[in-house]
């Protein structure tokens, strides 16, 4: 346990600065595969619901059995997820089941990721339209709002064509393990990344703290955006209000709980 915690600790002053306050979470005792799964599926349809996941989104959570294992749904819509749907997968990108019903293709993202990061639990990649133009129009995503402090001073960018400019079959996808070790490898120890017209991956301890940070990716490039229709000059959070903010936002259950209760009924 002292161990894990000085290791979260340890890799948090990397992301968010030496200076800056973190948060380790050690491991709770709930904390299980079944717990994880029924989180993934909760997510898929939150997500769904606020319009961040669309039919092709994707979430998935590292094994606490197995940390070299992840779960995350079959190929299918997000707001249909069910605990049948739900695939063991190596960190090899492939199902630990010779029976497994077809994945997503772009579960590199995931792979990729969680070789690199042992910190990452949870993983989600969204085609959110609220980020893309960030990507496309060369302006930065900062952070803008109090609870998007977890972002950097600026979220970094994957150029997909830097990626896979040498293969022959130059597509938008991450389908391949090059392509996701590239990914993590610019993802470094941040929290998101943005994807040039393909949305973001977004990274956390637990399911539940990738899904919040996700929600409030989302409303920081809307706000963002908004302001920028406003003003070319914008006021984003500076080094101190970052280093200040794990102290002031560390409570992932509450908007967890906040937009799990406006699912609707049944879900």
């Amino acid at each position: 346990m002292q161990k894990s915690l000085i290791l979260g600790l340890s890799l948090c002053a990397v992301a968010l600065g030496a200076s800056a306050p973190c948060r380790a979470q050690a491991p709770a005792a709930n904390d299980t595969d079944e717990a994880r799964i029924e989180d993934i599926i909760t997510a898929s349809h939150m997500l769904a619901n606020e319009g961040i996941l669309d039919s092709f989104g994707h979430i998935s959570a590292r094994s606490v059995k197995n940390p070299d294992r992840f779960f995350m749904p079959r190929a299918m819509p997000p707001a249909l997820v069910s605990r049948a749907d739900i695939v063991e997968v190596g960190l090899d990108c492939k199902p630990t089941a010779p029976d497994a019903p077809r994945l997503n293709g772009e579960r590199y993202i995931h792979c990729g990721v969680y070789k690199a990061r042992s910190d990452v639990q949870s993983v989600i990649h969204t085609h959110d339209l609220a980020v893309i133009p960030f990507g496309l129009a060369g302006i930065a995503l900062k952070p803008v709002v109090a609870q998007a402090g977890f972002l950097p001073p600026e979220t970094p960018l994957f150029e997909v064509r830097d990626a896979n400019k040498n293969q022959d079959k130059r597509g938008m996808l991450v389908i391949d393990a090059d392509l996701g070790a590239a990914l993590a490898q610019k993802l470094g120890m941040n929290p998101v990344i943005l994807m040039r017209g393909h949305g973001d991956t977004v990274v956390g301890r637990s399911v539940r703290e990738a899904t919040v940070r996700t929600i409030y990716t989302h409303i920081d490039a809307q706000a963002q955006a908004a302001a920028l229709a406003l003003s070319p000059n914008i006021t984003a959070m500076d080094a101190a209000e970052l280093a200040n903010n794990a102290a002031e936002n560390f409570d992932a259950d509450r908007p967890w709980q906040n937009y799990k209760s406006r699912l609707p009924a049944g879900r």
